[in-house]
């Protein structure tokens, strides 16, 4: 284990919240079961609340080392000796972890709750580049840098993603966790956007917050792209990507529910997941004061839009579009 995760370690424990526990290097399994597999999974940190109906079972994700190792471990772990009711998987991985492996992983969780898990992924230190993880990680002492980091806003995050923002006997509705989940929403959108069903459904509707995926050049309102339901996890089918979200759920619960909330979505996806917020203020004709990144997401946005024109009307601030980090592009 490197510097950084030992220092959030030691992090999570003095600042654990009001009302919960922290331990630190948590067994999983009972040791019958660690003799018997040969492997002894363990959490990097344990928070659990003191009624004794939540415990996080979290994991540290910091270096380009295989990250989908420890979903392993945990998922194989849930075949021998089920995960409890009351617990949930949470990884947390660093920007230092390349986009394809931590997608590989992201898609994992999908995997370990559908063998019936409760787990989640998301980012570690979204503001942190990749070589400052190095860095920080590496033997040499960081002391000053690593005070600096904020620690409460990690915990923070950790509770948000692996709480639901509400529930229901058929969804469970959390906000999303990993830039490739907000990239499926985008996709799904755009997808159904091409169905009659689809169009009739979404109808006409006044958008100011546009998520922005670089890999499709593609954008989907970000109310759409902030939530997943938890409930079904994936759905397997050739067809079809794994779907956070759907056309059909957002209609229900954009009629039903006042927690599902624009501006809380776009408020997650800039200060929990790290997306950089551009502004396409359209008052702004003078395109020589933009700079190269809202030239080329203003050309990507008006094409996409005129695609969309019957069914998006832009609020008339502007449209602000959310993009990810950097690292992960």
């Amino acid at each position: 284990m490197g510097q950084l995760a030992r220092y959030l370690q030691d992090q999570f424990m003095a600042r654990t919240p009001r009302g919960w526990s922290c331990e630190v290097e948590t067994r999983v399994l009972d040791t019958r079961f660690e003799r018997l597999l040969g492997y002894a999974p363990q959490a990097d940190v344990l928070l659990a609340s003191n009624d004794g109906l939540h415990r996080l079972w979290i994991e540290f994700e910091v270096s380009r080392a295989d990250p989908v190792a420890n979903h392993a471990k945990f998922a194989t772990a849930h075949l021998f000796q089920p995960q409890r009711p009351t617990d949930t998987f949470v990884s947390m991985m660093s920007s230092h972890v390349a986009r394809g492996r931590r997608n590989l992983a992201a898609n994992t969780v999908l995997l370990m709750r559908r063998i019936g898990m409760k787990a989640f992924q998301t980012v570690l230190l979204p503001s942190v580049a990749p070589d400052e993880i190095k860095r920080l990680n590496s033997g040499d002492d960081q002391s000053a840098s690593l005070r600096s980091l904020d620690v409460d806003a990690e915990i923070d995050r950790a509770l948000s993603i692996a709480r639901p923002c509400f529930d229901s006997p058929q969804n469970q509705i959390h906000f999303v966790g990993e830039p490739l989940d907000v990239a499926c929403n985008i996709a799904t959108w755009n997808r159904e956007m091409e169905t009659e069903d689809g169009r009739s459904l979404w109808g006409r509707r006044r958008v100011r917050y546009f998520a922005f995926d670089p890999s499709s050049g593609e954008f989907g309102p970000s109310k759409f792209c902030a939530f997943l339901n938890a409930r079904h996890g994936t759905i397997l089918d050739a067809e079809k990507l794994a779907l956070p979200m759907t056309m059909e759920l957002y209609v229900s619960l954009d009629e039903s529910e006042p927690r599902f909330d624009g501006n809380r979505a776009q408020r997650h996806l800039t200060r929990k997941l790290g997306m950089v917020a551009v502004n396409l203020d359209e008052t702004s004709a003078d395109e020589s004061l933009m700079v190269a990144e809202e030239r080329r997401l203003s050309v990507l946005f008006n094409y996409w839009l005129a695609r969309h024109k019957d069914a998006i009307q832009v609020d008339s601030k502007g449209p602000v579009i959310l993009r990810p980090p950097v690292w992960y592009q």
